[in-house]
């Protein structure tokens, strides 16, 4: 009796054991984040400052924060579990990087590019995001009468065309003087004579020929032979020049790529590592505080293109209906995106964690998709 006494004692001890235990680990117990913060007291809620960049990081009238970035950071806190609030810096870039370098917000979640600069004064963790900068340009539309017609007057052009005219002029003064004698074609007055002698220049260059003014001089007729074999290659160049003329109006109305930057109006973002590309490459460059204002300024025709967040372009020219813009098919300066921590952060590892299992999860390609479509590019954090 007292051995089945003692072992119900020892059962119901282990009971009450395990229950303590599972209470402890579920009330008591720090998360991931707390874990690694230690003993370095950890904040009652991890204070994320953030800015709006449409489309990582946008803000409804309600209040709720959406965006690429912010649902990374909200399914990282989700894996980690652990409370968190955003503290926002209303389109003041230089005040969410100072924060983050004081220490005064735990994270940075924000469109934020991995740079040397940046890594020198905080701490980045695994990118998330691999970006590159792209280029608007207004929209032309092609096969337009008004850019054809525009784009026949060139300087070549008119040359060829006051050349081809003077020619005309020239010949058409020098049959008259050889058949003015002969009143039957050429008047003998200067002014309708000359004007007669153009006209019979005009029609034998074309070889259209009506036979209205025949030359009946010798002089007259070897003048017409030398005319008419003159002609065959005089049409032959002016069709060449007509030609390129048009192929040539047509390459400078409109903008293909970067190599067409150095010969127009160019904006960009100041700061921004557009601002930064165009310096290097000596580019003329029209900045603006916002991107909104350069965007405005392209649509205007203040400028003739605009280098940014290739990603931010697209959204914006989608999500504002700026049909008359649209976004050239090249990527230059490829940057990848990370979070932003106060340097030797205690909660960086957990982060780098829960971030990589989040970008790598079956969930991640259709969140960017549904941000930014095709144009969204994956870090390679492998």
């Amino acid at each position: 009796m007292l051995m089945r006494g003692i072992i119900k004692r020892l059962k119901a001890s282990s009971q009450l054991l395990s229950l303590c235990a599972i209470l402890f680990w579920t009330f008591v117990a720090p998360s991931p984040l707390q874990a690694d913060a230690g003993a370095g007291q950890p904040r009652a809620k991890i204070v994320v400052g953030t800015m709006r960049v449409p489309p990582f990081v946008l803000r409804s009238d309600d209040g709720q924060w959406s965006g690429l970035s912010i649902d990374l950071w909200k399914r990282i806190a989700d894996e980690l579990k652990v409370p968190f609030e955003f503290r926002e810096f209303d389109y003041d870039l230089a005040g969410l990087l100072d924060a983050v370098e004081r220490g005064r917000v735990d994270a940075v979640i924000a469109p934020i590019p991995i740079t040397q600069e940046g890594e020198a004064r905080f701490d980045f963790t695994h990118p998330y995001f691999a970006a590159g900068l792209g280029i608007a340009v207004r929209g032309e539309p092609q096969g337009s009468l008004a850019r054809t017609v525009t784009g026949l007057f060139t300087y070549q052009f008119v040359v060829a065309v006051a050349a081809l005219f003077g020619l005309l002029l020239f010949v058409g003064i020098l049959i008259w003087l050889l058949e003015r004698r002969q009143k039957s074609h050429f008047d003998s007055r200067p002014s309708h004579g000359i004007a007669d002698g153009v006209w019979w220049a005009a029609v034998t260059m074309t070889s259209t020929g009506y036979g209205d003014k025949v030359p009946a001089t010798l002089g007259g007729r070897v003048l017409a032979i030398v005319w008419m074999f003159a002609s065959i290659f005089l049409v032959a160049l002016f069709s060449a020049t007509l030609a390129s003329s048009f192929v040539v109006g047509r390459l400078k109305t409109g903008i293909s790529g970067p190599d067409d930057l150095a010969r127009v109006r160019v904006a960009a973002v100041s700061g921004t590592t557009g601002e930064q590309w165009l310096n290097a490459q000596g580019l003329n460059t029209r900045t603006y505080p916002f991107v909104i204002q350069a965007m405005k300024a392209l649509q205007r025709g203040d400028v003739q293109a605009l280098v940014y967040e290739k990603a931010i372009l697209g959204y914006m020219i989608k999500e504002y209906g700026w049909n008359g813009l649209r976004v050239l098919p090249y990527t230059l300066a490829v940057r990848e995106y990370a979070i932003a921590l106060p340097n030797d952060s205690p909660i960086k590892k957990s982060i780098n964690l829960a971030l990589l299992k989040v970008i790598h999860g079956p969930k991640w390609k259709d969140i960017v998709q549904r941000y930014l479509g095709e144009t969204g590019q994956f870090a390679s954090t492998d």
